[in-house]
Formats: C-alpha cells, sequence, structure tokens
C-alpha cells in the first residue's frame, strides 16, 4: 500500500526520549496537568510494607527515562537514595495479580484526551476520522522458564520466535496516537506443546492467582485467538469514547467474523483494512475469487496520479456483507493487492489516505521497543508482564502527548521550550519529503514493494537520521545558532 505523501516524521517520541532533563520537564509539567485521583484510589489496596501503591507506582512510571536497564541497577545507584523503600516493594508490585491495570491504562488514556479537548483550537479537527487500529507484534524472550511461554510465528520472518505476541487497540484522531489496550497471547501449535518439550514446560513458572483479580482475568486471555479478543476490546472501546469512525486492520484480521462484528455491534463503527486476494465476493449476484477481477474487469482500470497506481473500484458482496472494495497495483509492481471499506461511498483517495492512518501503530511499537523499553521485562511472572507493559503505555501516553502540543497545536500553553529542535525538526520533515518522491519518481520504477520500504524506514530510522546529521552538520548547526 501506498503512504500519504504528507508524512514528516515516522517517530513519535524519540527526540524526548534521549535528554533526561527534557523527560524531567515534560513529567513535571504533564503530571500536574492529569488527575490521578482515580487510578489512586485502585492502587490503595495494593500497599507494600507500609508504602502507598500510588508512590510504587510513581517511581515505576519514571524508571524507564533513568537510564538503567532493570530494578536492580538503579537500586544500586545514588539514585535508590531517593526511594523511601527496598527493590522487593517494587517488584511485589509489579507481581501484584490485584491490580487492575487495564482500567488503569483506560483512566490515564481518558484524562489525556481530557486534555487535547480542553487544549485544542483547531476547529478542522472535528472533520478528521477517528478511528480504531488493532495490530499485533511479537516480544521476543531469551528465557523458556516465564510462565505460559512459547514459541510464536512471525509472519514478516516466516520463522519461529521464542516469546509472545503482543495484540495492541490504539486510537488515533489523525494527530496523536493513544494505545488504549492490550492482551498477551501465546500458540498452542501443531502439537499444543508450544513449541516446546515436555521438560521445558514443567519446568515454567506456575501461579495460583483468585479467580476474582484482574490478573486471573488477563491470564485467561493468552491460549485464546486473538480475533475474539481484539473483538472484545473494540467493542469496549466503542462505548467508552465519543465517536469512532472506522476500525483499521490489516489482512490478518479481515475475515467475516471480525467485520461482520463490528457492523453489528455498531453499524455508524465502518471497517477498512487490506483483505487477502484469495478470497471468494460476489458482484451483481455473481460470485468471483477476487485475484481474478483485475482481469474480468480490465475495462475498469483508472490510474491514479496522486497516488501513482492503477485501481478499480466495485461494490461487492462478501459473506452477505456489503462494502466497497479497492483493488490497487502499484507501478512497478506485478500484483494487485485489496483493499475493503463497509463504507460504499468512500472514494478509492479517501479509503487510501484513512487507511495509511494504521501506519500510527507500526511507529507506536517501534518507538515503545527502541525507546521505552517495551518487552525487556525479563521476569517469570506474567502479572509483572502486564504491569510493565501498561506502564510503557502510559509512558508513550504522556510523551504523545508533549510532541502533539509542541509540533502540532503550536500552542505554547504547556511547552515553551526546545526552539532549536523545532528548527531542525522543520529540516528533517524537507528531507522526509525527499524520501517519499524518491520513492514515487525511482525506486517504484524498479518494483520496490511500498509495504517493505516503509516498513524499513520505521526500523532503521535512527541510522538513517544519524547519516543525515552528519551529511548535513554545518546546516543543522547553523539553525542551532539562529536560536534566541
Amino acid at each position: 500500500m501506498q503512504q500519504r505523501k504528507n508524512i514528516k516524521s515516522f517517530s513519535e517520541i524519540t527526540n524526548y526520549c534521549k535528554n533526561s532533563s527534557i523527560l524531567l520537564n515534560t513529567f513535571s509539567h504533564l503530571l500536574n496537568e492529569i488527575n490521578l485521583n482515580y487510578i489512586h484510589a485502585l492502587f490503595n489496596k495494593t500497599k507494600s510494607q507500609g508504602i502507598e501503591g500510588k508512590h510504587i507506582f510513581k517511581t515505576l512510571f519514571v524508571l524507564r527515562f533513568l537510564d538503567f536497564n532493570n530494578i536492580h541497577q538503579v537500586m544500586q545507584s545514588g539514585v535508590s537514595k531517593e526511594f523511601a523503600h527496598k527493590k522487593d516493594v517494587l517488584y511485589d508490585f509489579l507481581n501484584n495479580a490485584k491490580i487492575d491495570w487495564r482500567r488503569i491504562t483506560w483512566l490515564f488514556a481518558k484524562q489525556i484526551f481530557n486534555i487535547i479537548r480542553t487544549k485544542t483550537i483547531d476547529e478542522n479537527d472535528q472533520n478528521l476520522p477517528k478511528c480504531l487500529i488493532v495490530d499485533d507484534s511479537i516480544l521476543p524472550k531469551s528465557g523458556k522458564k516465564m510462565e505460559l511461554i512459547g514459541k510464536v510465528f512471525d509472519h514478516g520472518k516466516h520463522t519461529y520466535t521464542l516469546g509472545m505476541k503482543l495484540l495492541t487497540l490504539g486510537y488515533s484522531d489523525c494527530k496523536s496516537f493513544i494505545p488504549l489496550n492490550f492482551s498477551l497471547h501465546n500458540e498452542a501449535g501443531k502439537s499444543g506443546n508450544r513449541g516446546l518439550k515436555p521438560k521445558e514446560l514443567k519446568n515454567q513458572f506456575k501461579k495460583d492467582r483468585d479467580k476474582n483479580t484482574p490478573g486471573y482475568q488477563r491470564s485467561l486471555e493468552v491460549p485464546k485467538d486473538k480475533i475474539s479478543v481484539a473483538l472484545k476490546m473494540i467493542k469496549s472501546a466503542i462505548r467508552k469514547l465519543d465517536k469512532v469512525d472506522y476500525v483499521l486492520a490489516d489482512s490478518w484480521f479481515i475475515c467475516e467474523k471480525f467485520i461482520a462484528e463490528i457492523k453489528n455491534f455498531n453499524k455508524q463503527v465502518n471497517v477498512i483494512g487490506l483483505m487477502k486476494i484469495n478470497r471468494m465476493v460476489t458482484i451483481e449476484n455473481k460470485n468471483y475469487k477476487a485475484s481474478n477481477i483485475p482481469d474480468i474487469k480490465r475495462k475498469n482500470i483508472k490510474y491514479s496520479n496522486k497516488l501513482k497506481c492503477h485501481y478499480i473500484t466495485q461494490k461487492i458482496g462478501y459473506k452477505n456483507i456489503g462494502m466497497r472494495a479497492y483493488w490497487i497495483k502499484i507501478k512497478g509492481q506485478n500484483t494487485w493487492c485489496l483493499l475493503i471499506s463497509t463504507n460504499e461511498k468512500l472514494t478509492f483517495i479517501k479509503a487510501m489516505e484513512y487507511y495509511q492512518i494504521r501506519w500510527g501503530i507500526e511507529v507506536f511499537f517501534k518507538d515503545c521497543k527502541q525507546n521505552l523499553k517495551l518487552g525487556d521485562c525479563q521476569s517469570k511472572d506474567l502479572d509483572a508482564h502486564i504491569a510493565s507493559i501498561s506502564i510503557v503505555f502510559m509512558n508513550y501516553m504522556v510523551l504523545a502527548l508533549k510532541k502533539r502540543f509542541e509540533n502540532y497545536e503550536t500552542m505554547g500553553i504547556l511547552f515553551r521550550n526546545f526552539k532549536d529542535m523545532m528548527l531542525q525538526r522543520t529540516l528533517i520533515q524537507r528531507i522526509w519529503t525527499i524520501i517519499i518522491e524518491l520513492f514515487d519518481s525511482v525506486l517504484i520504477q524498479f518494483g520496490v514493494n511500498w509495504e517493505n520500504f516503509m516498513q524499513s524506514l520505521i526500523q532503521n530510522q535512527d541510522q538513517i537520521m544519524e547519516q543525515f546529521y552528519k551529511t548535513f552538520e554545518n546546516l543543522f548547526s547553523l539553525n542551532s545558532t539562529k536560536v534566541t
């Protein structure tokens, strides 16, 4: 799929994770804006050795920004003198199955939405689509003793990896991506042993949890299929959010069950996503294999100068669900891909633009793994992983909010520094524009796949930007000296 040309920068938070003083400033301002009373109330039941849970939470919240790899390192450093507790208190807190991290994450996101609503003055934002985005990402692990761990299939590398899959649901208003919910999943495998030997399964960590605890409910999700859990999270989010226009997903999720349940739950919410080209579709009461349509409808093929691709748009039926389908062939490529939308009135250009919003979750995964140590937790206890991921999600929300009001809203209410960084960002934005134009004018001629191209840019952004800084070092330096 081709990306929009108005992409400015892929990373949401990288710049703010490289300077600890910036981060401390960020939290001191933003945490004052966020009402944590409801969250603190949920921690009241989790006192550890006489220390209130809210104080332990604050320690863990900033831990990732203190340049330590784990709790042990920070407790061995001079920073530990600022804490009124030992490391066991932190471990016990993370392993506590009674803490409802799902509700806490939502309450935190709700506060972020309240700040955005209060601080945003651009009325045009109301016309932008509000989207839920669902996707999964592998969290590799090195030890086989972690609770419920196993080998999962990596569709990108076409191989099995020891770890779990992180199913994530996020919200985008076209300016910020806010993670809302997640679940962890393993895969039983053909033999039902998660790809491990009997002895390895026997040696795995096991924990008895009260059936009334949130931790027990999260453990039940691990072996469940991701589509069922994703639908449960999506329905919950639709009920809680003020407005949702679209649910965006890639081809792994786009199936009859996924589309039908969302439409039956709320007819105002539409689905946009890639569909596998081998599916059977109905056109004018006749059934066709979707991959044959470009040959059958050859006379209907059009060309988009804006997106540099050939396309066909056609109303179809899929498993008795009405939708509009868009067959797309990027210039220089031999195969067609299929994009669908349950909004039958949506034009091809709009469908493409809206689907590209899905890239926000790819950037989210990359940013969190690289900057916030997502997946680095090595505890054997599943509850510790749930807690660690939840805190990463909240860390990301704060940093994404900071970036939003600095770079997008330009309101100068929450944040009033980093002018030099902003000048550098302007130059970087121009460079990204050049990269996109390079793809359209040159790389596309050699059949370079756009999805692979975008994935490579996201994964290798730091190396690319480092080279830019070296190449244009004098130019960046010149702009920095102009800041007053």
